[in-house]
């Protein structure tokens, strides 16, 4: 009962993820069927809320009337789109190939020592996952933003039944809390709203599904490079990191950052992959889709990730008109998507921002004031190395950029390399420079920033650690 009444709320989020996923892709679809129904279910629920933002900020109450227009807003157009690829001659060849992709790249399944080692492996990941949730649900909950950020916002959202920049029911919560994109309370309020009242067990759905979307967007993307075995491990890998099956149990909304990270990084490497100008550029405009919507997630979001994405993007887009993969009129395309999505979404955003007075930063102004920050770099190399939080995976990514800086900086997996470095120099920089030193040295909130890149971490390690041992197997 608890599951269904959180799909009657999220249910219509994915269905319109899905058709903005396939709109998208044009009439060359890249996406199988799994990697369309996982981006569709990261990029649908942050587009209707977007677009619920600004019915919100127009006047129109936060209720069963006002999400059932910002779908209709969003679906009425996409499933127009959607028809009018489908009715096509090339979607339909299109659609043909990449099933015969698929059903190439998926041989009979034969119990040899290979099988056994896939079916150990994913029994033992099930086994870890169900261990490790059965007792962190049994802890209670940090009292922070888990209790006077998110579930709070979105109570009083449902309740007010409009945007509020104030916290009547809790005057202890930071003014500041305003800042963050009303997007994740949205969500939580749209599917109370849809369940007919707040329930936290309805509600507290939405980490754990976070956790799972995470686990399928990694191994899906390893899927595409390499074989299942490394997918599985992959997965293997993501699902043994303990902070990160803390946040698919408690209502954090990293997680949720990390998911559109993915979806919008993903796309690029794959497009450079591409080995034909439709596919590199339906995957360039899935994601632009997703970038655009990445500033609505938190504030960091904006701040630290886009940039990097942007300019990423417009290196892989460069890179392809240099080489003739695209002609400069669909490089020039591919850039356009970009910047009409992003505008399209962030400019409302900042206006509204800049009509409340609402800082950039968290829950607090961006501190300008730079000066050397004792203890921080030190505190930084404990949560993110010396402590379990993430287990191996930072020594073992680093010792691989190191073995295999050839297939790292070399190859399309440069999109990620370069992603992952730009992000821990940047984080470094903040909790070395400002007065946020303090997240730091308390261990408090710098370990947030890693999660919100573990996906592509993990991805890129996986890849990495498949090329060095492709490399022993071949010398």
């Amino acid at each position: 009962m608890i599951l269904f009444s959180f799909m009657i709320g999220f249910a219509p989020l994915w269905i319109i993820g899905v058709l903005a996923v396939r709109a998208m892709q044009g009439s060359s679809p890249v996406l199988t069927r799994s990697e369309c129904a996982v981006y569709g279910a990261i990029v649908g629920p942050t587009l209707v809320m977007t677009i619920l933002f600004l019915l919100a900020w127009a006047g129109m109450p936060i209720n069963a009337t006002g999400g059932a227009t910002a779908l209709s807003i969003a679906g009425i157009p996409l499933l127009w789109l959607v028809r009018k690829h489908l009715g096509s001659l090339q979607i339909k060849q299109s659609l043909e190939r990449l099933k015969g992709m698929i059903a190439a790249s998926r041989p009979t399944v034969r119990w040899n020592s290979e099988t056994l080692l896939r079916a150990i492996l994913g029994i033992w990941i099930l086994a870890k996952l169900s261990a490790g949730s059965s007792l962190l649900l049994h802890d209670p909950a940090y009292n922070d933003d888990v209790f006077n950020n998110w579930n709070y916002r979105a109570k009083i959202l449902q309740n007010e039944q409009r945007l509020t920049l104030e916290f009547p029911y809790n005057p202890g919560v930071p003014a500041g809390v305003a800042a963050y994109p009303p997007t994740v309370p949205l969500i939580r309020a749209w599917i109370a709203i849809a369940a007919g009242g707040w329930n936290d067990d309805v509600i507290g759905l939405i980490a754990p599904l976070s956790y799972l979307l995470a686990l399928a967007i990694i191994f899906l993307a390893i899927r595409r490079e390499a074989e299942g075995t490394w997918a599985l491990l992959g997965l293997y890998i993501a699902s043994s990191l303990p902070l990160s099956l803390l946040h698919g149990i408690t209502p954090y909304a990293d997680l949720f950052v990390a998911l559109h990270i993915a979806a919008a990084l993903l796309p690029i490497f794959h497009a450079l992959r591409s080995t034909d100008v439709a596919s590199r550029t339906a995957w360039l405009r899935v994601g632009a889709l997703s970038a655009a919507l990445l500033p609505m997630t938190k504030n960091e979001a904006l701040l630290m990730h886009l940039p990097i994405i942007f300019v990423l993007a417009a290196g892989a887009i460069a890179h392809c008109a240099h080489k003739r993969s695209l002609s400069g009129h669909q490089a020039l395309r591919a850039a356009l998507w970009y910047a009409t999505l992003t505008l399209a979404v962030l400019l409302p955003w900042l206006l509204y921002k800049y009509s409340n007075g609402l800082a950039f930063g968290n829950a607090k102004p961006i501190d300008t004031a730079l000066a050397w920050q004792e203890g921080a770099l030190r505190a930084l190399f404990i949560t993110w190395v010396l402590e379990t939080n993430f287990l191996l995976l930072p020594g073992l990514l680093g010792a691989l950029l190191l073995v295999r800086q050839r297939a790292a900086f070399g190859t399309p997996l440069l999109v990620l390399s370069l992603f992952v470095l730009g992000i821990i120099a940047e984080l470094i920089g903040i909790f070395s420079f400002t007065g946020l030193s303090a997240e730091a040295l308390r261990q408090t909130g710098s370990a947030r920033g890693i999660i919100q890149i573990v996906p592509i971490m993990v991805i890129l390690a996986t890849l990495l650690l498949r090329d060095w041992w492709n490399a022993v197997r071949s010398s």
